[in-house]
């Protein structure tokens, strides 16, 4: 069964991420930072008189930060919470079933982490990662 799919870009790669999982799609303008936070937590924000954590996505995946300026966010709700998840691109919506990642992809640490698999568009395949990851953070963030 076909589910919809956010594709976005993440650490200058394009991904996609459940559409149901997202509840609405903000420019990011103003984040205030939070005194010892983990590195990954950017800081707060705010939206319709909600306070949101904004969560450094790359960062939180352990990826390498990207050239490109993260100025959108994708809001989520886990847990009860609000989260803004810092994305550099919103594209579009397409309809996909995620299909387990073949043994031949290669994925970085972080992508392995998050991935739920892989699905094919008509832009080629993507992959699909699994955001309660993102907001868990870095493996070495939760040790801590």
């Amino acid at each position: 069964m076909s589910a919809p799919l956010l594709i976005v870009k993440i650490a200058g790669d394009r991904i996609a991420v459940p559409a149901e999982r997202v509840h609405s799609v903000i420019e990011l303008s103003r984040i205030v930072p939070v005194p010892r936070a983990p590195r990954f937590i950017a800081g707060l924000t705010t939206l319709r008189s909600r306070t949101l954590t904004v969560i450094d996505t790359a960062c939180a995946l352990g990826l390498p930060e990207s050239t490109e300026i993260a100025e959108f966010a994708l809001v989520v709700e886990s847990d009860g919470c609000g989260y803004a998840l810092m994305v550099e691109a919103v594209e579009n919506v397409e309809s996909g079933e995620p299909a387990p990642c073949r043994p031949d992809v290669k994925l970085a640490d972080g992508w392995k982490r998050a991935a739920q698999g892989l699905v094919e568009t008509e832009a080629g395949s993507l992959l699909v990662i699994d955001l309660d990851m993102v907001i868990a953070g870095p493996l070495q963030d939760q040790a801590a």
